[in-house]
């Protein structure tokens, strides 16, 4: 048998292409779980790929670089995603048929393992270097044990021929498909910071307002809310007052506080946002309107018992809170204006207390 290591020159374009669909998949706007399923599926497409075009032990029996597609999938985006990409090379390694079916499986699912267990142990590395990429790339070929299952006429065939060019394959294999990954992850990790800091106040670390607009509408797309939802808007009292007896910088500590007390009163599924000055807004999706009166109440009392100390004294703040509830979809726009109104009646009412409107069916 005669093979020729260069017939897997084709599999390296193979992986240039998956490395820049990865990139598109990293920056897609959509939950982490999915992004990393879809990965999953990308790189089950690039091991069924390339079993079309592998080199051939013997009847039945091939050699391609699938383990390193779904190796990859579990180094880089971890368990789920590489069952994905093992379950579609399974199909397809058993739809190729042949004496080679179970330990071809075999294979995938020791390589799969390997580069699940190395994405574990690089978790606390920012960036994979060359010297991690190479243990990779050993660590993969720990699919090729799966040879002791085939036939003994073919076995020694398998590991004296067909191993050596595998294992070059893949450690040479992960060297390129590694480096074409990670400049794809710098480049989405290094767009993901950025839009975060457009999107993000840098005084409380919550969203701005041109944040919190764009991520309310993602989550209308995203979020059943099956309870209803409301949007909150609050505005502390006499913040003015406060920043020309205490100075801007005891104003700033306030606000942060604030910031700080919004995020220990809401949920993980809650948007808040500083839409400018002392203004917040919160949104609450898939809420009653009694969760959301809770939630009012706790921001409210939260806000009023924080305390910021200012050269030996104790400086504190309230907050008065206009909300909006709707049973069916939530209009921005529509939401904000109701709130706003409620927020002037409690401003009216004597301040540091909460007004929502009435019940109504939608705020759209």
């Amino acid at each position: 048998m005669n093979l020729n290591p260069f017939e897997f020159l084709d599999n390296f374009a193979l992986m240039a292409l998956a490395a820049v669909l990865y990139g598109i998949i990293l920056r897609l706007e959509y939950p982490k779980t999915v992004r990393r399923a879809l990965g999953g599926l990308l790189f089950g497409v690039g091991a069924a790929i390339s079993m079309l075009d592998p080199l051939r032990v013997a009847p039945g029996v091939i050699v391609d670089l699938r383990s390193l597609f779904i190796g990859f999938s579990g180094a880089f985006l971890g368990p789920l995603a590489m069952v994905l990409s093992l379950c579609i090379g399974a199909v397809t390694r058993y739809q190729l048929g042949g004496i080679g079916v179970v330990p071809g499986i075999v294979g995938m699912t020791l390589a799969g393992c390997s580069g699940t267990l190395w994405g574990y142990l690089m978790r606390n590395q920012s960036r994979a270097s060359i010297r991690h990429l190479l243990l990779l790339g050993l660590m993969l070929c720990t699919g090729l044990l799966a040879f002791l299952l085939l036939p003994v006429e073919i076995r020694t065939t398998a590991f004296t021929n067909a191993a050596p060019y595998a294992a070059a394959s893949y450690i040479l294999g992960a060297l390129l498909l590694g480096t074409f990954v990670e400049r794809e992850r710098f480049y989405a990790m290094r767009e993901r910071r950025l839009t975060n800091e457009v999107n993000t106040d840098p005084l409380t670390g919550l969203l701005n307002r041109r944040g919190f607009l764009q991520s309310f509408e993602i989550a209308q797309e995203e979020t059943v809310s099956e309870n209803g939802a409301a949007i909150l808007l609050l505005d502390l009292d006499h913040f003015k007052v406060l920043n020309d007896t205490h100075g801007h910088d005891v104003g700033d500590l306030v606000l942060q506080s604030v910031g700080a007390t919004l995020r220990n009163a809401v949920r993980q599924s809650d948007l808040l946002g500083r839409l400018g000055g002392e203004e917040f807004a919160v949104y609450l999706p898939n809420a009653s309107m009694a969760d959301a009166r809770n939630i009012a109440e706790r921001i409210r009392d939260g806000i009023e018992t924080s305390t910021i100390a200012s050269n030996g004294a104790a400086v504190s703040v309230s907050a008065s809170v206009g909300g909006c509830w709707s049973l069916n979809a939530m209009d921005l726009t529509t939401g904000l204006k109701l709130a706003d109104m409620e927020l002037y009646k409690a401003k009216q009412g004597g301040r540091n207390q909460v007004r929502f409107t009435p019940t109504i069916k939608s705020a759209a």
